[in-house]
């Protein structure tokens, strides 16, 4: 299946043809049955069956959580994000954030922990249904996690080096609509301080929510809107162009495109190998 359908929609009309039109064949690590559940795996390391790896709280930026509020058929994420944000639950202008609690945990854990903790259980994993609620919209961590590899090293170093590119292109698009909005860069540095934390103050672990006076600190002015803001967020990226997409990611990021380009055929060398 090409990259295209792997990856959210969204970027169907902004990343190279060569990322989007190449199809990796990954057998090894199946979702519907959890190759990392026992019986299957019997390695010390394994995963409940019914959490599989989704024992994470992954980062929804903001114009992706713009894109799930503007489709009709993702009522069930939407009732999730207004729970959220009703509750000052860490939803924030950068975009749907887990609670710092949440991140020290997550961030601090045993390594045997992963795929356990009941607790730490992804809010858009669908427990009824075993599946995602965000999946044509999810985050660059759940885009290219894969337990396992058909490609063996290879294809962690490919998978690890997406990883890095969409995580450059989140952060670059996400940016760019805070400033179309009129957060400036030190308002944009706050933000970000606020994902993917190992510490925390001791008010911060204490809770799961943001105080009222921080939120509406945060939100500059959007606070009593910040569905309507969401939605602004995913407007505004969703109408840039090809070339506004390569200059707004700048050398690194073009740098970060073409280690992808390189390893593309070393990807596809070893499923010849498979094959």
């Amino acid at each position: 299946m090409n990259l295209k359908y792997q990856l959210p929609r969204f970027y169907e009309n902004l990343l190279p043809r060569e990322i989007l039109e190449f199809s990796p064949e990954e057998t090894k690590a199946t979702c519907d049955n959890c190759a990392m559940a026992r019986p299957q795996n019997k390695a010390k390391i394994h995963y409940r069956a019914d959490l599989k790896c989704c024992t994470f709280h992954p980062f929804l930026p903001n114009y992706l959580v713009g894109a799930l509020f503007s489709e009709p058929s993702a009522q069930e994420a939407q009732t999730i994000f207004r729970d959220k944000m009703a509750r000052r639950e860490y939803a924030l202008p950068i975009g749907m954030v887990a609670p710092v609690q949440y991140q020290v945990g997550f961030n601090n854990r045993e390594e045997h922990e992963f795929g356990q903790r009941e607790d730490w259980l992804c809010p858009y994993y669908n427990k009824e249904k075993q599946n995602c609620n965000v999946w044509r919209h999810r985050g660059v961590v759940c885009t290219t996690f894969f337990c396992k590899s058909s490609y063996g090293k290879t294809g962690e170093n490919f998978w690890q080096k997406l990883s890095n590119y969409i995580w450059y292109v989140e952060l670059a698009l996400l940016e760019e609509a805070l400033v179309m909005l009129d957060f400036s860069p030190r308002q944009v540095m706050t933000l970000l301080d606020y994902h993917n934390r190992h510490e925390g103050t001791a008010a911060e672990k204490k809770t799961m929510v943001l105080p009222e006076a921080k939120s509406k600190e945060l939100w500059n002015g959007y606070h009593e809107d910040q569905e309507g803001f969401y939605k602004k967020c995913f407007e505004l990226v969703a109408n840039l162009g090809k070339k506004e997409f390569h200059e707004l990611l700048g050398e690194t990021g073009q740098s970060l495109e073409e280690e992808l380009f390189e390893i593309i055929p070393e990807m596809s060398l070893a499923l010849e190998k498979i094959k």
